[in-house]
């Protein structure tokens, strides 16, 4: 089914710190043609401002919103890590008349681990890197990121199988339920 005749959605990425959600969430923008919204790329150019990570997530909701209301269907990347991340995804869905679906990436801790620790040998600006560095920010969050999503919205995808099979999965059941 050509991405034009779906019916219009909110498709929000949740998941930890190197689980994949990234990489998932252009793969999925690129294949469905719909605008992707990363908060870490917002997050690059105002890290360094007072409230920058608050500031990140304003700017990725307007612009969510702008799409929406302009009648597209958008992919917004965030970890989505809070149940008032969620609620906004759901309010900003429903404002729309919009499906809301949450494809959350999940990945076994060894393979987990190992990408965290791979992007301390690499450049990063505010991302999370190294496995104890995770684990400090999974103590700060304080289990937050466990809250209840409707079972109707919400998608565990173990990321990873490759990028084209959770995309391919994904299309299907975006299809299935339009």
């Amino acid at each position: 089914m050509p991405a034009q005749t779906r019916r219009q959605t909110l498709l929000l990425l949740k998941g930890h710190p190197a689980t994949g959600k990234s990489t998932l969430a252009k793969a999925l923008a690129r294949r469905l043609a719909w605008p992707l919204i990363d908060k870490d790329a917002i997050k690059d150019y105002v890290y360094h401002l007072p409230d920058g990570s608050s500031l990140a997530y304003d700017i990725m909701w307007q612009i969510a919103r702008h799409q929406l209301e302009i009648g597209l269907s958008v992919v917004v990347d965030s970890p989505l890590s809070y149940p008032q991340a969620y609620a906004t995804g759901k309010e900003l869905a429903a404002a729309f008349h919009a499906r809301l679906v949450v494809v959350e990436t999940a990945l076994a801790e060894s393979i987990w681990r190992e990408r965290l620790e791979q992007r301390l040998h690499e450049q990063q600006t505010h991302r999370t890197s190294g496995w104890a560095a995770m684990q400090q920010l999974l103590a700060y969050y304080a289990d937050s990121w466990r809250y209840p999503i409707a079972p109707e919205h919400h998608w565990v995808v173990d990321s990873a199988l490759p990028v084209d099979q959770l995309v391919q999965s994904v299309v299907h059941h975006l299809d299935q339920r339009s």
